[in-house]
């Protein structure tokens, strides 16, 4: 009996209210917040904490840290693979004016050459741009800009500041198209600088290369001999630079030697070209053979 009604004492008897817990707490908060703000008592006491809860603090921020680094490393990736991306289209595009300013750089010296051959010739020519070449192995033959519009005939010698290119062939109103040195229809009188001797050319047809054919194997030609257009034809200008000899082949069973030789023109190296223009009338004087059926 007396146990049961300590037990009942020990549950209905709780001691201090919650809400004067509340207030004792609270008012000595208020004490020590009056005094540190007077004395400053609790300032090491708060360094202290501050010192030994530091780590703690680390170790809740370490996600945050750890999100915030991966977003950054990411971000910059990105804008680092960006950048890449615009420095190549500027490389490219930086390239591409450089190849354009070469080309143009490369026109402008034809272009100076031509002017000074044009200067420096007593026949007269016409500047003349490549506008179409073909490439057809049997017909070696490019397109110019300039044709009846030009008083052009066919059978105009075409050169460029090295030497002779070919000869008019065929021309339209305002085109004319060129038979090149090297066509196998396209023959030119020569002269070998050297020794003054005459001969005929003709073009291989099939390489960038021009032979001298019906020469006897004992001819007086070397290797490194300049030949120039004899004049003799009353087309070509007497001395216009034709090829250089590469190779002189002599079979003992055929009556003549193979002179291979290599242009002196850059036959395809040209964007743009020089007519001759004649004194006369040049129809019945082309010399090479007309392809027209």
């Amino acid at each position: 009996m007396i146990k049961s009604h300590e037990r009942s004492s020990k549950l209905f008897n709780k001691g201090h209210s919650l809400l004067s817990k509340f207030l004792l707490i609270t008012l000595i908060s208020i004490v020590l917040m009056g005094i540190d703000f007077r004395f400053h008592y609790l300032k090491d006491i708060r360094q202290a904490t501050n010192f030994l809860s530091k780590p703690f603090h680390a170790a809740l921020n370490f996600p945050n840290t750890i999100y915030t680094l991966t977003t950054q490393y990411f971000a910059n990736q990105s804008h680092l693979i960006h950048e890449n991306e615009l420095l190549k289209f500027d490389i490219d595009r930086l390239k591409a004016d450089l190849q354009r300013l070469d080309f143009l750089d490369q026109e402008n010296n034809q272009l100076k050459n031509l002017l000074e051959i044009k200067n420096s010739k007593k026949f007269k020519t016409e500047a003349v741009s490549i506008i179409y070449s073909r490439f057809d192995p049997f017909n070696q033959k490019v397109i110019i800009d300039g044709g009846q519009n030009k008083n052009f005939q066919a059978g105009q010698p075409v050169i460029d500041a090295l030497g002779l290119v070919g000869q008019i062939s065929n021309v339209f109103p305002e085109t004319s198209e060129v038979t090149l040195l090297i066509d196998k229809k396209m023959s030119v009188p020569i002269q070998i600088q050297r020794n003054g001797l005459r001969a005929i050319t003709n073009g291989d047809g099939q390489s960038e290369m021009i032979l001298i054919s019906h020469l006897p194997s004992s001819v007086d030609v070397i290797q490194g001999d300049i030949i120039r257009t004899s004049g003799i034809d009353t087309i070509y200008p007497e001395g216009l630079a034709v090829a250089e000899i590469l190779e002189i082949h002599n079979d003992p069973k055929l009556p003549f030697a193979k002179i291979i030789c290599k242009p002196i023109a850059s036959i395809r190296n040209h964007t743009h070209l020089l007519v001759v223009m004649p004194l006369g009338n040049l129809n019945n004087s082309i010399p090479f053979k007309n392809d027209k059926k």
